[in-house]
């Protein structure tokens, strides 16, 4: 190899090496850009998923009005999975009882995403409470059709069945709630609830005249929530209903006795207690009840009944 050529190979290999070195710190100043965008990204996804966390946070402690707030800056902002964003902005809505503003967020939330079980049931809450009972009652098939072994969407439904008279499939309702709820750890709310759904299916079977069925039921509900009215009440009429007078009379004394009492539900005790006496040899004092019915009491029906006295039907 001549001098000319040696010197033209090292003059190429220099000319290479240097572009070589550019490049290769091209590609390394694209890399670090690459990699502090990426870090840029992360940053703001960890951000994100931190305020989606202190939103769900004051939502479970119901701080509705924050929690509210803090989705719908979320909203705004992000782009993940918005339909669960406008779902749990229903259920912060519902705490405040604004229910429109609910049912415009869960129903955002089911359009997004058709098979969001949790929005379809939040939609459903909007609507009973909007008094859209049959709507509500679409709602909740919608949630349980997507996920068939959630207690609270049987709740709802055996609930909202109760309220459309449909009795017979309002107890179907309930026994499956019932059993689902018993399958789940015993909590002070799960006791809540169960004490809830036997009282509402108590109140189904003597609808149905299924009074000794409805006796047992409310005994139930007792067993979780000694002092919960609705079922005290409802066993009291069974008891009377079933012509175990002395009994009705005697768990009547007791429920006037206590101190929580709105007038409504005085007035509702005292009327039993008068029709239980009517059938025992202490008739003649049954008249006192009635007349407490009347004193206590707006309520045109229940008047009507106290002044038929012990010739009520």
């Amino acid at each position: 190899m001549s001098r000319l050529q040696v010197l033209f190979s090292i003059h190429v290999s220099a000319k290479f090496s240097r572009l070589l070195t550019v490049i290769m710190c091209f590609l390394a100043l694209l890399s670090l850009g690459s990699i502090a965008f990426n870090l840029i990204d992360r940053h703001r996804q960890i951000e994100q998923i931190n305020r989606t966390q202190t939103a769900n946070d004051l939502l479970t402690q119901k701080k509705y009005a924050q929690a509210a707030a803090a989705y719908e800056e979320l909203l705004q902002t992000s782009n993940a999975r918005p339909y669960r964003l406008w779902t749990n902005h229903g259920y912060a809505l519902l705490g405040l009882n604004n229910y429109q503003g609910a049912l415009d967020s869960c129903s955002q939330a089911t359009a997004l995403n058709s098979g969001a079980a949790l929005a379809w049931n939040c939609q459903g809450e909007a609507l009973y409470y909007l008094q859209q009972t049959q709507e509500a009652l679409t709602s909740f098939k919608k949630a349980i059709a997507i996920q068939s072994e959630n207690e609270v969407f049987w709740l709802n439904y055996s609930n909202i069945l109760a309220d459309l008279v449909n009795h017979k499939a309002a107890v179907v309702a309930s026994k499956k709630a019932i059993a689902l709820f018993q399958s789940q750890p015993q909590t002070a709310q799960t006791e809540v609830n169960l004490a809830h759904l036997y009282g509402q299916q108590g109140h189904s079977l003597l609808e149905l005249q299924q009074n000794q069925s409805a006796l047992v039921a409310f005994e139930q509900s007792l067993s979780y929530q000694p002092e919960y009215l609705v079922a005290q009440q409802g066993q009291g009429i069974a008891l009377y209903r079933l012509g175990r007078f002395r009994q009705a009379i005697k768990l009547f004394e007791g429920i006037l006795r206590r101190d929580d009492l709105t007038a409504e539900q005085q007035a509702i005790s005292w009327l039993y207690q008068g029709i239980s006496l009517c059938e025992t040899p202490q008739a003649t004092t049954a008249a006192a009840a009635f007349e407490q019915v009347s004193r206590l009491t707006s309520n045109s029906r229940l008047r009507r009944m106290a002044r038929s006295g012990c010739g009520i039907s």
